[in-house]
């Protein structure tokens, strides 16, 4: 297995590369990209220096590959398989989910560190707003199945849904990671609940809207 340059190659990472990659990361979300330091990043991996800019050249190159690294932690498809949902029905994966948001964790972190940083880096900017879309563009498809499955009004925008879905998880990650007040945080129980009616809510059909405008017209006769 060669040692390239690429941080992934089309044989995957090395162990070596690996270990950089995932010193890389923690130093990253710990003093964000203007603190972190090549030589913590050595020594977290426990290699030299000389290992890292084997593979990568600057310190930009090394933390867009970090950044890379953490988005793959934190893609939708990798964080539902870690939530043991990736098999479930909207409805219970929109709740897993959003119990997870409520507790502070490496993915509330990342975001955090990608979100200050991107304004000052455009090549982190970069990877933030492809990574987002590419949310985007998987929320919209879980929307789609909903509507297909006669659980969500076809009539609804799958893309202004979308957005609020991500919006919502975003916001959440963010907010939690700022270091939220623990009286400003729902209990799972409640937050569960807000969301199974929210769904609900965007559930409601033309049969129903049909129904109740014959009610409205037999009350007129």
């Amino acid at each position: 297995m060669p040692e390239s340059g690429e941080p992934l190659s089309r044989y995957g990472p090395s162990a070596t590369t690996r270990r950089l990659l995932d010193a890389a990361a923690a130093e990253f979300l710990e003093r964000g990209y203007d603190g972190s330091v090549i030589s913590n990043i050595a020594r977290r991996a426990g290699l030299s220096t000389g290992a890292i800019f084997s593979r990568w050249p600057t310190k930009d190159d090394i933390m867009v590959a970090a950044v890379d690294h953490i988005l793959e932690k934190i893609g939708t498809h990798q964080r539902m398989a870690d939530l043991g949902i990736s098999d479930a029905e909207p409805v219970e994966i929109l709740v897993t989910w959003g119990i997870d948001l409520l507790t502070a964790d490496f993915a509330q972190s990342a975001l955090k560190h990608l979100f200050g940083s991107a304004h000052a880096y455009p090549s982190i900017q970069q990877r933030l707003q492809e990574f987002l879309e590419k949310q985007a563009d998987q929320l919209a498809v879980m929307v789609e199945q909903t509507k297909a499955d006669g659980m969500c009004d076809p009539e609804l925008s799958t893309t202004a849904l979308a957005l609020m879905i991500q919006a919502i998880g975003v916001g959440t990650d963010l907010l939690i990671s700022a270091g939220r007040s623990e009286r400003l945080i729902p209990s799972e129980r409640d937050w569960a609940d807000v969301i199974v009616r929210m769904f609900a809510a965007a559930a409601t059909t033309d049969s129903n809207s049909g129904q109740e405008d014959a009610n409205a017209g037999s009350n007129d006769a």
